[in-house]
């Protein structure tokens, strides 16, 4: 049976744009994308409120879980391949994923070059109904499927076609399908699954600093860091425009963004 990524008692999505523009002036502390120098967004742990295990004579309820997460973006993400599967055993209600890691990375190679305009990530844990499996054994069969192959061919004309959002979501769509036929021994229904659009329109990439997204699910909660730096910033701060310290008299920046749950 094909595993439901998308079904509504599970998912948080946010709200789309209709259109991305390419340049756009920002309402924030950003003076325009154009300034962009970098971006990074983070996946911070999941916390796992029901695992759909209860305890039972004296077994305390513990379950085998996957993590899914693909990225999508109109600019090239730096980090090697913008899908990953990872496989958790014995969580049990109320622990946290051990996962805290960067899941896109943009940082100007060029005063030129084109920064993020959209940026959609999804993240999906569900629970295994057998003994995991080995994550790099599954992602292997499925960068070897002829389908995911075709998805990345139309993945990398992202930016040079100016992709709609909605046909950007449409690939994370087809990716989760091929996923779904070798992620095999997992229940039909994630725990969680949520899909969130970064776009300039909306106004994601307008405030300096370190932005944090909160979205709730029933059964999970899921927290990810997005961090924009612009050309402002000292450029050689520890090598990296998202890293280090702050230059002498500037502070960092961090605001909440927090989303009501269902």
């Amino acid at each position: 049976m094909a595993i439901d990524f998308f079904a509504k008692d599970v998912l948080y999505r946010t709200s789309l744009p209709k259109e991305v523009n390419k340049s756009s002036v920002l309402g924030g502390t950003i003076d325009d994308s154009g300034s962009v120098s970098g971006v990074e967004l983070r996946l911070l742990p999941p916390f796992i409120k029901d695992n759909n295990t209860p305890a039972f004579l004296g077994f305390p309820g513990k379950a085998s879980l996957y993590c899914l997460v693909i990225v999508v973006g109109d600019a090239d993400n730096q980090l090697a391949g913008g899908i990953d599967l990872q496989g958790f055993p014995r969580i049990g209600d109320h622990e946290a994923l051990p996962i805290n890691k960067t899941i896109y990375y943009w940082q100007a190679p060029s005063k030129k070059a084109k920064s993020p305009t959209q940026l959609h990530a999804f993240c999906s844990v569900m629970k295994s109904k057998k003994g995991l499996r080995e994550a790099g054994e599954i992602m292997a069969k499925v960068k070897s499927d002829p389908d995911y192959k075709s998805i990345t061919s139309q993945l990398a004309t992202m930016a040079s076609k100016a992709t709609p959002v909605t046909a950007a979501l449409d690939l994370i769509t087809s990716i989760t399908k091929v996923v779904g036929t070798h992620l095999q021994g997992v229940e039909d229904k994630p725990l969680g699954t949520i899909i969130n659009s970064y776009t300039v329109l909306h106004g994601d990439f307008d405030t300096l600093g370190i932005n944090k997204h909160r979205y709730s699910t029933p059964k999970v909660d899921f927290e990810m860091e997005l961090t924009v730096r612009d050309t402002k910033r000292d450029p050689n701060r520890n090598g990296s425009v998202l890293g280090g310290k702050p230059s002498a008299g500037e502070e960092e920046d961090e605001v909440q963004v927090l989303l009501p749950g269902f």
